[in-house]
């Protein structure tokens, strides 16, 4: 009786550890792949922005002359059509104006400068605006960008085919190996839907001495994904 129970007891252990020994195999069996979506599109949108700068020695008379010559500027941008709300001029900077002379450091006053950033949504109103805002006293034009008003709508778009993308790659290579796909195990997004802005390049074209072309911007994509494998049929 006793062996018996102990051949009984043996069987029932054996068991026990070969389905443990299954289950972890099965638990190892995953593949991890990446996944990349890209979605193309025009840019809709123009950003540049300007400084207006002034040198002298009061700073309540620099303040007021920023201060129309900011005015003249944002009027006339309205005039031209540009949305009030597509302009920003809140940045300030005051230091001291200092001039050498041979080896003598002296200050002379103040430089008191204001940047002004505005968005376009029209790029034919890109040399009109040059245009008027160079006759008005900006002292400088900064970097000009192109971006696209659907950031969000193209990164969602290219979220959806990294995901394909990576299960199209897991499917390809399970099949390699006969084995198929039996669940996701975890998604891990690697992107965080940052879109770089393209920077305006001028061309030369036949109907006219200088023109100007956005191109195309590219939003990308990126994921990790865990699959679970199964035995193929």
């Amino acid at each position: 009786m006793r062996i018996g129970l102990l051949v009984l007891f043996t069987m029932m252990m054996t068991h026990a550890v070969a389905s443990s020994s299954k289950d972890d195999i099965q638990q190892d069996r995953v593949i991890e792949v990446s996944g990349i979506g890209n979605v193309q599109s025009v840019p809709d949108r123009f950003s540049f922005s300007m400084t207006i700068e002034q040198k002298g020695e009061f700073a309540a008379e620099l303040n007021k002359t920023i201060n129309t010559k900011t005015s003249a500027v944002v009027q006339a941008l309205l005039k031209i059509g540009v949305d009030k709300k597509a302009i920003q001029s809140l940045q300030v900077r005051f230091n001291p104006w200092i001039e050498y002379d041979s080896k003598t450091r002296k200050q002379k006053g103040f430089i008191l400068s204001r940047q002004i950033n505005v968005t376009l949504k029209s790029l034919a109103l890109y040399e009109l605006a040059i245009d008027k805002v160079l006759n008005l006293g900006v002292s400088h034009i900064n970097q000009f960008t192109f971006t696209n008003s659907r950031n969000d709508e193209n990164y969602q778009q290219a979220l959806e085919h990294a995901l394909k993308n990576a299960r199209q790659r897991a499917i390809d290579m399970a099949k390699v190996l006969g084995l198929k796909l039996a669940g996701v195990v975890s998604i891990l997004e690697q992107s965080s839907g940052t879109v770089a802005p393209v920077m305006m390049r001028a061309r030369q074209d036949q109907a006219s001495s200088q023109g100007y072309q956005a191109g195309e911007m590219s939003t990308q994509a990126r994921v990790k994904v865990v699959f679970a494998l199964q035995d193929g049929l």
